[in-house]
């Protein structure tokens, strides 16, 4: 297995240049005994009967508020529109490292799993069409994005120390949703605060100009107070 990290704190701008130099995390190879993981300490949202609201730029929202977030291309051309809410966020501990070979390249840094939920309103549900959102810490810099399952670095439940809900036909919610887990880290001594979305893409090169992403200098941020960590 392996985790890809996002190097530096700088404002989203060059996105592919740093992703590609992240750095991979490889899992311990050992055998290790099986040991019983947790529900998800978060209830996943019931999405509204009608279309959430549209989200504007520089709007912040509560934990478990839904908005929908029209996504667009860089040229500004409509992309999937898909209602988000960030549901919860649990703090680890810098411990969690120690189960991966190379986690000394992230003694520094405190783990941070986010469970995020989707609707698509338009488009296919798919873990690669996920909107990004990068982590705000409390000094105003920016965390590190870890593992995302649109980089198709881990599943979700196999990096996060709790199960995750899936949806799927079988559920009384449908096959349009999806919930997920974030892994950001955040310098030790430091938090993770909100999450933004710039209306960008993890391909991203260039800065678009504000008339055709106006999120991208003024995003749409959730505001978040993560759980301590769970006791062993």
């Amino acid at each position: 297995m392996r985790i890809r990290k996002r190097n530096g704190r700088q404002p989203p701008l060059l996105l592919i240049g740093a992703l590609a130099s992240g750095l991979l995390l490889t899992a311990c190879t050992a055998d290790e005994p099986e040991v019983e993981i947790p529900a998800m300490p978060f209830d996943a949202v019931a999405m509204p009967v009608d279309s959430a609201p549209a989200v504007s730029p520089g709007q912040h929202l509560a934990a478990g508020e839904i908005a929908l977030l029209p996504q667009t291309d860089h040229n500004g051309a409509p992309l999937d529109s898909i209602e988000t809410t960030v549901i919860g966020v649990i703090e680890g501990d810098p411990s969690f490292w120690e189960t991966f070979d190379n986690g000394s390249e992230f003694a520094n840094d405190t783990p941070f799993f986010t469970v995020i939920q989707y609707r698509w309103v338009t488009g296919t549900v798919s873990d690669r069409a996920t909107p990004l959102l990068r982590p705000i810490l409390d000094d105003g810099s920016e965390g590190g994005i870890v593992q995302l399952e649109s980089l198709g670095a881990l599943t979700a439940d196999s990096v996060c120390p709790f199960e995750i809900e899936r949806f799927d036909e079988d559920t009384t919610r449908g096959p349009n949703e999806f919930i997920t887990c974030v892994l950001y880290t955040a310098p030790i001594g430091s938090t993770l605060v909100g999450l933004a979305w710039h209306n960008t893409q993890p391909s991203l090169v260039f800065a678009p100009e504000d008339d055709v992403n106006p999120f991208y200098s003024t995003p749409a941020v959730w505001d978040v107070a993560p759980l301590p960590p769970t006791a062993d």
